[in-house]
């Protein structure tokens, strides 16, 4: 494994974990006592009589027993903010689908599908101060006809994380960390022992600063200005074919030897926009989570936007089993398309995925 692999993997698992210790040091920050021009100084404890007669400063239960008693004449009281409330909130979908066929004389071939679906959020808000995170993930396998295999049929990866200082009512500045990948060895066909795709090939990072409106809990729309976004292939034979829009390895024209290796990461500077809706409820049992990111590239053709666009529907049968149905749609100009069999004519096309499935609903 090269040192790339180790590196940037271990770069971004540092600032990962960074952005969560800040939203937790925040979030713990803000919970202590502040109350604008009123609040009192730490160094005036001995002042008010905080300090016990060793010196030694009292708990907070006994130091702010008495704060609805005015200290002296004409200052102002103290008094604690509100602390902030945590949210956790979890869903978790199995889903399972069979069917077989003996004599059948319309033809068909036997198959089975598993696959599991997990969300997961946690989210602390203060009058002041914001701190989310969600994992979204799922995958599925399927047995179809009598190949003995079993051929993956979704597979994804992501966590969000966000930290946000109230800049107005509904604006808030933000510092957002995404990073995203699959699980498995991907292929393009039950038949193929060739991967086109691995853990962290490809993988995303993307790592924002800018604004977050948030008008209500089912809406936030960030804005992100200042964007480096990263794609890593940390698989070298998926390097080398330049795929998902890193640098291809580099060959002599005439003896066909290899001059350099194809690199495993590429960093892109530009603008982000990132819009998730949610609603439990749009009719009655149906709900629907939406996200749409959208990426421009400052320096590189700016005018061909990056699109991702994911909406799940879940229509709750009743209190434990639900229907669910993603459709997710993805352009990226950097990733070339096989336009033919044989692979020789490729170009950027909209990829779409369509998942319909019916399983047990479990909320965590």
């Amino acid at each position: 494994m090269s040192n790339l692999k180790y590196t940037s993997f271990s770069y971004f698992t540092r600032s990962l974990f960074l952005l969560f210790f800040l939203g937790y040091f925040f979030a713990e920050t803000n919970a202590q006592v502040v109350s604008g021009d009123s609040t009192v100084p730490m160094s005036d404890s001995a002042s008010l009589g905080l300090l016990d007669s060793t010196g030694s400063g009292l708990d907070n239960s006994t130091a702010f027993a008495d704060t609805s008693l005015p200290i002296n004449d004409g200052m102002a009281q103290t008094t604690a903010t509100p602390k902030g409330t945590w949210t956790f909130q979890g869903s978790s979908t199995i889903n399972t689908s069979q069917s077989q066929f003996s004599n059948w004389q319309g033809g068909g071939q036997n198959s089975i599908s598993l696959s599991t679906m997990l969300n997961m959020s946690l989210s602390y808000i203060s009058e002041t101060f914001s701190w989310e995170s969600t994992l979204d993930a799922g995958y599925g396998l399927m047995l179809q006809g009598t190949s003995g295999r079993w051929f993956k049929n979704d597979d994804r990866f992501e966590i969000t994380t966000k930290v946000g200082k109230k800049a107005s009512k509904s604006w808030y500045y933000t510092a957002l960390l995404t990073p995203s990948t699959q699980f498995q060895p991907g292929y393009m066909s039950e038949f193929d022992t060739v991967p086109i795709s691995r853990f962290f090939a490809p993988g995303y990072v993307v790592a924002s600063l800018g604004f977050d409106y948030n008008p209500s809990s089912k809406l936030s729309v960030f804005l992100g200005p200042v964007t480096s976004k990263n794609t890593f292939v940390l698989d070298q034979n998926l390097a080398d074919q330049g795929a998902y829009g890193v640098e291809a390895a580099k060959y002599d024209y005439f003896t066909g030897a290899m001059l350099s290796p194809g690199k495993k990461h590429r960093s892109e500077t530009g603008g982000y926009m990132r819009i998730v809706f949610n609603e439990p409820r749009i009719v009655k049992n149906v709900g629907l989570q939406s996200k749409l990111e959208l990426f421009s590239n400052y320096l590189y053709k700016p005018g061909n936007i990056d699109v991702d666009f994911e909406n799940t529907f879940t229509l709750k049968v009743n209190e434990y089993i639900s229907t669910t149905m993603i459709l997710h749609f993805i352009y990226d100009d950097d990733i070339q398309i096989a336009l033919d069999p044989m692979g020789t004519r490729t170009g950027p096309r909209l990829q779409f995925k369509e998942v319909l499935a019916v399983g047990l609903l479990i909320t965590l």
